[in-house]
């Protein structure tokens, strides 16, 4: 029987994410973000997004700086060794109208994710007990429950343990996006994923969601990723759109084939830092670049192949990951 082949290209794969869609991000903060994604969705100008992460990265932070959301519910947002998420700490420390932001933990947002990728409505945890994150009186979205049908009616709920000692459980809701994005070392054109290294949440997110896109380095035949269907990651049936986008996780690092760009995150932590500057770096590296390829070309084949991973480490030894040391690319 023929399979449905899923290739699409980048702007009509991004053009499935719609105004106030909950959106999952997988990766790791720095590692495997699907940034060509982001960018596009930054040029076609979606709004009103209720972003979720675990943990979040440079891509949380530029569409909070781009307007593109409203809401953020993760447990880290930021770049690491590289520094600080200035858009995403400008909008909490200004008290920015039409945004809201809620902590969870590494644990339990984890828990959330598993919970809608198994059917159920919610999981029990001894996680939270006696932090601040289940205080009700410090919930920042507590005014939007049961308003915004995005949100769970309340942020948890409790259980005594039916079945032993009866002590008291925290349960936690599930999480169902709209849309999950992910990028990957390869696909098939049909929807099978292969991740190398750690693969985090991005398996039972894709599971949890409605509509999963896929960008890939490379697009391999079918036949070669059922060879090894062990290596594999998520099954096709999960993927609804794959788009071979190379270098599509730029600045942030695929195990195997590129490392971080450092020189990527000291610009943009520079501009990033004011608003006028932030605006000025996304008119001149997203909204004035006409798509991935011009993007690329910007950034230089030079600089690209300086990133080019160790085939036995999956990473770059020599790039030098504190900004203060940084030196120019060498021809």
């Amino acid at each position: 029987m023929a399979r449905k082949k899923k290739l699409l290209p980048l702007a009509e794969a991004a053009s499935l994410v719609k105004d106030g869609d909950r959106v999952f991000t997988g990766g790791w903060t720095v590692v495997r973000k699907p940034m060509g994604l982001v960018y596009e969705l930054i040029r076609q100008g979606r709004k009103d997004l209720h972003l979720v992460s675990n943990p979040g990265g440079p891509e949380i932070d530029l569409l909070v700086g781009a307007g593109c959301v409203s809401l953020t519910e993760t447990n880290y947002i930021g770049h690491e060794v590289f520094g600080h998420p200035y858009c995403f700490r400008r909008k909490i420390e200004e008290g920015a109208s039409g945004y809201h932001h809620d902590d969870w933990t590494v644990q339990t947002g984890a828990l959330r994710i598993l919970a809608g990728a198994m059917g159920l409505p919610f999981l029990p945890t001894f996680s939270l007990k006696g932090s601040d994150i289940i205080n009700p009186e410090l919930d920042p979205l507590k005014e939007l429950r049961g308003v915004d049908p995005r949100l769970p009616k309340q942020k948890v709920a409790f259980i005594r343990d039916p079945f032993w000692e009866g002590q008291e459980m925290v349960l936690v809701p599930a999480l169902r996006p709209d849309v999950c994005l992910i990028h990957a070392q390869e696909a098939g054109e049909e929807g099978t994923v292969r991740i190398r290294g750690g693969a985090f949440m991005d398996y039972y997110a894709a599971m949890a969601s409605k509509v999963t896109i896929v960008t890939a380095e490379t697009i391999v035949p079918e036949e070669s990723l059922r060879d090894l269907p062990e290596a594999n990651t998520i099954p096709a049936p999960f993927i609804h759109a794959v788009v071979e986008l190379p270098y599509g996780a730029h600045p942030t690092a695929v195990r195997g084939f590129y490392d971080n760009d450092p020189w990527w995150f000291k610009d943009y932590l520079a501009a990033s830092k004011e608003e006028e500057a932030f605006q000025s770096w996304l008119g001149e590296w997203v909204l004035g670049v006409r798509d991935h390829d011009e993007y690329l070309g910007k950034v230089g084949l030079k600089r690209l192949l300086s990133l080019k991973a160790d085939t036995v480490r999956g990473y770059n030894p020599n790039i030098r990951r504190r900004l203060d040391r940084l030196r120019e690319v060498k021809e």
